[in-house]
């Protein structure tokens, strides 16, 4: 690809969330303004099924430009994992297997239907690996195919909001999104450790709680005195532990930079 070629690209980052369609159009890796968009989703059952008949009715209504969509997908929909280190994750098919059965053992036989996938953490450490209705990412793949478009990615939200803040190294990050929360920890610019629950409006108190819970299990986290905080709750919450220090966050397509689909 030549330079003016990158610098001129655009792309459609879309976040599909149970209730909602965020969207914001990306130029040479910047949000380009005025751009965003949310499409409320009325889901009470957060049915991704419903969600994705939203993204079709999108897509047919903007299919003047044939843009290519970079795909972030809420933590409702991906079940997250730190699995141990194997020999067997440096070849394709016994990596899919050994995946398979750590999310078997830790979210039942309903796992085998996943598509999975892990970082690429050095050898010998710990990945953090991420499972999704095999479904469920073949829909979103041939309701873009249906109008033209091209999927540069499709990904768990927690991935675009860890490189959003990367830059500044945290030792820890929260993230809420409606009815979920999630914590991390990170090493070596890498998530190292995570902790996810479902959460109710008033999060404030349980994200509290669940770090002095996440605590107990790894005493470790004693030593960490701030948390990085990225609400995409929509329901903001008042006098919030000291330890959680809330970052600004335009919106969840926001989240995804360049380096997701460069």
């Amino acid at each position: 690809m030549s330079l003016i070629e990158r610098v001129s690209r655009a792309t459609v980052c879309l976040h599909l969330a149970p209730h909602g369609m965020d969207g914001v159009l990306r130029r040479a890796g910047r949000p380009v303004a005025g751009s965003a968009f949310h499409l409320p989703i009325l889901n009470p059952d957060a049915s991704w099924e419903v969600a994705l008949a939203s993204l079709r009715g999108w897509l047919e209504q903007h299919n003047e430009k044939k843009l290519p969509l970079a795909v972030s997908l809420a933590s409702r929909w991906c079940a997250m994992l730190m699995v141990p280190w194997s020999g067997a994750l440096l070849e394709r098919n016994s990596a899919q297997r050994f995946l398979h059965s750590q999310f078997a053992a830790v979210y039942g036989d309903g796992a085998r239907a996943w598509r999975l996938a892990a970082d690429d953490a050095p050898y010998g450490k710990p990945r953090l690996a991420c499972g999704i209705d095999a479904a469920l990412l073949q829909d979103v793949q041939e309701a873009a195919a249906a109008h033209g478009r091209r999927i540069l990615s499709i990904e768990p939200i927690v991935g675009p909001a860890w490189r959003s803040i990367a830059g500044g190294k945290p030792a820890a990050f929260a993230l809420v999104e409606a009815g979920r929360l999630l914590l991390a920890t990170t090493s070596g610019g890498r998530i190292s450790a995570l902790h996810s629950q479902s959460c109710g409006a008033a999060w404030g108190d349980e994200l509290d709680r669940a770090w002095r819970r996440w605590n107990l299990r790894a005493p470790q986290l004693d030593a960490i005195e701030h948390v990085a905080l990225l609400d995409l709750s929509g329901v903001p919450q008042d006098d919030l532990s000291g330890r959680f220090q809330p970052l600004p966050v335009a919106g969840a397509a926001h989240l995804m930079r360049e380096a997701a689909w460069a």
